[in-house]
């Protein structure tokens, strides 16, 4: 399950109706293999307005009247995140209280993840 804060959603909401989105524009949310050069993270969240038609694989969630879209590799890190705002000073920033993250970098936008203990054992082996 993917959450949005009530205040994140008022910010997707504004976004989409800024930049004049069709109704049904969606949040996608996923992430990549490229953490911050010198804080040891893994991955880098990406987000950004979907109006295109579903992909195969994407997971469809629904928080405060917004759907959010993640594809099937991104699902495995974000699965229990909840996206909140702050007010930065380029506007507002998102936020992201992902339970998987054991470090996040100072941006905010990259994070490392705990391994779990079975693939640590099964990297030993090898």
């Amino acid at each position: 399950m993917i959450t949005l804060t009530a205040n994140a959603a008022e910010v997707v909401r504004g976004d989409i109706n800024k930049e004049k989105l069709p109704a049904g524009t969606a949040l996608r949310l996923g992430v990549v293999n490229d953490g911050c050069k010198d804080s040891n993270t893994q991955y880098r969240y990406v987000l950004e307005l979907d109006s295109e038609a579903v992909r195969p694989g994407d997971h469809l969630f629904e928080s405060e009247g917004i759907t959010i879209r993640v594809d099937q590799q991104s699902l495995a890190h974000l699965d229990g995140v909840k996206l909140g705002v702050k007010q930065g000073p380029h506007g507002n920033e998102y936020m992201f209280l992902n339970p998987h993250a054991e470090h996040s970098c100072s941006c905010g936008n990259t994070f490392s993840e705990v391994m779990p203990d079975i693939q640590v054992k099964e990297v030993e082996a090898n």
